[in-house]
């Protein structure tokens, strides 16, 4: 794939330099829209950076369904926090675009979790939104006019993470969700290796992992400074 300079990640309001380590929680608005805005209000005070919304799941609702699911949720999220970076998960072009109309800064999944659905990049390009996408298809969507600062590549777990750091795209990971212990490691050897947004079930968590590697890498001072005594 076409490797670029790393530098500053821009999403909605936001800019976000390569030091930086951002998470992001996915929020399900399908079933129960009061519960789904009580996981963002909670979310967002772990310190969530993005919040992507989803509805269910494209092959089980059609389009109408899923517009009346997720963009009148995403207009609230927006009101309410407006430098929230506020993503949708969706592979429809129209729901991209009603998504991005009512708010939306991020578009697509690209980690295999959701599809790579035909025009979201152009969309995003309409809207001046950013795109997460699988790694082929990053020059791609620049040539469809996402600015490269707004391109995402998204991987599941961190496979081959190294060299897809190496070509200097920010690198999203998926972190599983069914293991914490698993989840957690895989955070700290991810950022270690130069991951720069990490989609994750335990907030909290993940994020005092995130900063312990920041702090070890030099990029944060430490939380406490402990001088050895003799």
């Amino acid at each position: 794939m076409v490797s670029r300079p790393a530098g500053v990640l821009r999403l909605g309001r936001r800019s976000f330099e390569p030091s930086q380590l951002l998470v992001m929680a996915v929020v399900d608005c399908g079933s129960d829209a009061a519960a789904a805005m009580e996981r963002v209000h909670a979310v967002v005070a772990e310190g969530a950076d993005i919040v992507g919304v989803a509805g269910s799941p494209g092959g089980e609702v059609d389009e109408r369904e899923e517009i009346r699911q997720s963009v009148p949720f995403i207009a609230t999220v927006r009101d309410i926090y407006p430098e929230l970076v506020v993503g949708v998960r969706t592979g429809r072009r129209e729901v991209a675009r009603e998504a991005c109309a009512a708010g939306a800064d991020l578009l697509g999944s690209g980690d295999g979790t959701a599809p790579w659905g035909f025009g979201l990049a152009e969309v995003a390009a309409e809207f001046g939104a950013g795109v997460v996408c699988p790694p082929g298809l990053a020059a791609r969507a620049v040539a469809a006019g996402v600015e490269p600062e707004r391109v995402v590549i998204g991987v599941e777990r961190a496979f081959r993470l190294a060299g897809l750091v190496a070509t200097g795209w920010p690198v999203l990971v998926s972190l599983p969700d069914d293991d914490l212990a698993q989840g957690l490691a895989t955070a700290a050897v991810a950022a270690w290796l130069g991951a720069r947004v990490f989609r994750v079930p335990w907030m909290r968590e993940t994020r005092r992992v995130l900063r312990m590697v920041s702090a070890i890498r030099g990029d944060i001072p430490p939380a406490y400074a402990v001088r050895g005594l003799a």
